[in-house]
């Protein structure tokens, strides 16, 4: 049993790459090394609002639109070495799944992904280390419209109103202004990071090189050189 998993935070705007840059980590890493926890599984659910309110109404860009309580709470029972049962979401219908949630292990490494992974106070004292991937605003853009519209079959107006109304504001509150508090920001050229199509293993080794070397110098793995 764990007793104090290492837990890194990785955060960035929609579209940033962040998520590419997680699963690559997991894939360097010795298997059952690390485990994920993603912030989105706790949106509230339905039936935290007001009965015939419109869910599609709800700024999911807004860390209000998630239960951060029960969400640091989990946070911390990982950090404890204590399994959780985290709750699953679904996004086409908008609500949290009734009767499934993930059960997540503590791991001597917890990756907690998600845009407001560096914005929650309550989780502050409990992360190790903080990393922002830093994505130029037009390239997550382009990212999100190529997801959206292609493979989501999302109008391209309805993609850029939901954009310039809600995710670009709430990305410069909320997520934007952690980069400052960072240890490490990892800035992306312009990488693929959709679909199938994934970066070079010399793109990846650059992006993750600086969390490796950190985990090194942390004595959690003995070299940094596994890509």
């Amino acid at each position: 049993m764990v007793c104090s998993p290492y837990i890194i935070a990785i955060s960035g705007g929609s579209g940033s790459g962040k998520s590419t840059v997680t699963e690559a980590l997991i894939d360097v890493l010795p298997e059952g090394f690390a485990a994920l926890f993603h912030e989105d599984g706790y949106y509230w659910p339905r039936s935290h609002y007001p009965d015939g309110s419109d869910v599609m109404d709800v700024d999911y860009d807004d860390p209000a639109s998630k239960d951060l309580s029960a969400l640091v709470a989990d946070l911390a029972e990982l950090k404890a070495g204590r399994c959780i049962q985290q709750p699953i979401y679904d996004y086409t219908v908008h609500d949290r799944f009734k009767d499934r949630t993930l059960r997540v292990e503590p791991r001597a490494i917890i990756l907690f992904e998600g845009i407001h992974a560096l914005s929650i106070s309550g989780a502050d004292p409990l992360i190790d280390l903080k990393v922002y991937v830093d994505t130029p605003d037009d390239l997550r853009l382009a990212r999100r419209l190529r997801r959206d519209v292609l493979e989501r079959e999302r109008p391209i107006k309805s993609v850029l109103d939901q954009y310039l109304s809600a995710v670009r504001p709430a990305h410069y509150r909320y997520t934007y202004p952690a980069k400052f508090a960072a240890d490490l920001v990892i800035a992306d050229e312009g990488l693929p990071a959709y679909g199938t199509i994934r970066p070079s293993q010399s793109a990846t080794k650059r992006m993750l090189a600086p969390i490796l070397d950190r985990l090194q110098q942390d004595g959690l793995i003995k070299e940094a050189t596994h890509l």
